[in-house]
């Protein structure tokens, strides 16, 4: 049985009855009102009983069935804004791209990142040798510094020195002493690292009274090479402190960029410690680390090495 065979019943809207080829007659009133929640609004149903029916659906013409085909294939099928070629629209992104294009722009700035990455690592390289260059200068009067200290913070925890030492180029012993501080009394921290206890340093002098020999020590010499350089320089009295640093060299700097570890955290090349660098050196330990002595030797052979390897690096 056909659509318009099956018999139609109850009141019918507008839109139902133009469903099964119906329509109200000329005068039809409606048999009632309801409110539509579709429409949001009042819709009059009428008697299927008394409409007339309308007139048979012509068939297309090639014209139209031409025009509702292509209708549908603009539904169904959009053109890539990028390269203009017809697909499904579901493959359209939110631009208008297809996922062909989209793949070549994603590779596109996958590429355009990558070279701007091995530009900047040349560049990188380029400022590392430069740098190192400017490091790794021999001079003919180098001496090596260490300290040991009560802590990390010479300005706001008034951290102070316990023990210094001076090591010339030949890795002679210029000034080697503990040293008693001011104020400090207990560092348990730094005795766990390096075993000097305040019993040690009770009878030692001041840093008042090494100041002069550290003094004619640092005029005298060319270079001041110093295992993180800027730790030790800060807590030395302020005028051994503007004689030297136009002289210090880092030697932690200069390891770290013979090194070339690059940190991303840091934005910058790896830091290691003395005891990392001495052991990459070769550096024999005759006297335990973390005492000013031992520290200022291994020093200077990670320096001379560096030294060596750069010369041999640049012909």
């Amino acid at each position: 049985m056909t659509l318009k065979e099956t018999p139609v019943r109850g009141p019918l809207s507008r839109t139902a009855l133009k469903a099964v080829r119906l329509k109200p007659a000329p005068g039809q009133p409606p048999v009632k009102r309801v409110w539509s929640i579709r429409k949001r609004a009042h819709i009059e149903l009428f008697d299927p009983g008394q409409c007339v029916a309308m007139q048979p659906k012509r068939a297309p013409t090639q014209r139209q069935q031409e025009v509702l085909a292509a209708g549908r294939r603009r539904r169904m099928f959009g053109q890539c804004r990028a390269c203009q070629a017809e697909v499904s629209r579901s493959e359209l992104d939110r631009h208008g791209v297809c996922p062909t294009c989209v793949s070549r722009f994603l590779w596109e700035e996958e590429e355009e990142r990558r070279q701007e990455q091995r530009e900047a690592l040349v560049e990188r390289e380029a400022a590392r040798w430069k740098e190192l260059a400017e490091l790794l200068v021999r001079h003919d009067r180098t001496v090596f510094i260490d300290t040991e200290t009560t802590g990390l913070d010479p300005v706001v925890a008034l951290d102070e020195i316990i023990e210094i030492a001076v090591v010339g180029p030949a890795g002679e012993t210029i000034l080697q002493s503990l040293v008693r501080p001011v104020a400090k009394t207990a560092w348990d921290e730094a005795q766990a690292v390096n075993g000097i206890a305040p019993a040690d340093v009770a009878d030692a002098p001041l840093l008042s009274k090494l100041e002069q020999q550290l003094a004619t020590a640092v005029q005298e010499a060319e270079c001041v090479v110093i295992y993180n350089g800027p730790f030790d320089l800060a807590f030395l009295p302020p005028r051994i402190r503007e004689i030297a640093a136009p002289k210090v060299r880092c030697a932690m700097r200069a390891f770290s960029l013979w090194a070339g570890e690059w940190s991303e955290d840091r934005d910058d090349f790896r830091r290691h410690k003395l005891g990392v660098a001495a052991a990459y050196a070769g550096f024999q330990w005759s006297d335990p680390a973390h005492r000013a002595l031992a520290d200022a030797q291994a020093t200077r052979h990670v320096w001379t090495w560096l030294l060596e390897r750069h010369e041999e690096r640049n012909g």
